[in-house]
């Protein structure tokens, strides 16, 4: 990676968390709701039994109504859980309403590990994805830290990776490196992105 391309992605990555930040309540209710609409009206999350999200976190796209959806459906949802042995590595373990939270070094409120109730990854039909920015091709810019990379490198193909956002996030270039993983689908609060195919 050259120090230009480095500098580019810090960047886009600084510039979208103060957008994100910057929305007012009552903008990320609304966004979120919309998101949540859009993704029911395309029917992604039915005939599904284990689905992975993420809890909300700096500004992202509030998931809480999609999960509330899928548990009310009786879909499995499972949150991720940094591995205290691999620490490169993300677990998805259960989650409920009753389900016990602790902060981790992110600040990022996780399950506490209940080793039963962690998931083999390729057990999941859906992981939602959270991400910084993507382009018209579905290339995904995460933070930095490589965590969804790697999962999504190593995962089966039957698995759909989805990535969420806002329609900010949208970015026409950004530099794109081998480890950088293409989602079929992402959902914006107006749009949805099938690959270079706007599709609604």
């Amino acid at each position: 990676m050259s120090n230009d391309d480095f500098t580019k992605r810090k960047n886009i990555r600084n510039n979208i968390r103060k957008l994100r930040n910057g929305l007012s309540f009552n903008e990320q209710k609304i966004a979120s709701l919309n998101l949540y609409k859009r993704i029911l009206n395309y029917n992604i999350i039915n005939n599904v039994k284990y689905v992975a999200i993420f809890f909300s976190f700096d500004g992202e796209i509030n998931t809480f109504p999609l999960i509330t959806q899928m548990l009310n459906k009786n879909i499995n949802v499972y949150l991720p859980v940094i591995d205290p042995y691999h620490l490169r590595n993300l677990l998805f373990i259960k989650y409920n309403h009753t389900t016990q939270l602790v902060l981790n070094k992110f600040n990022i409120f996780e399950p506490k590990i209940i080793y039963r109730d962690i998931i083999d990854i390729n057990q999941l039909d859906i992981i939602f994805v959270p991400l910084i920015a993507f382009n018209n091709l579905g290339y995904r810019l995460g933070m930095g830290g490589g965590f969804y990379d790697k999962i999504l490198q190593n995962c089966k193909d039957t698995i759909v990776p989805i990535g969420l956002a806002y329609d900010f996030q949208f970015i026409s270039f950004f530099p794109v490196y081998s480890w950088d993983i293409l989602l079929p689908i992402i959902f914006t609060p107006t749009k949805i992105w099938n690959n270079d195919y706007l599709i609604k």
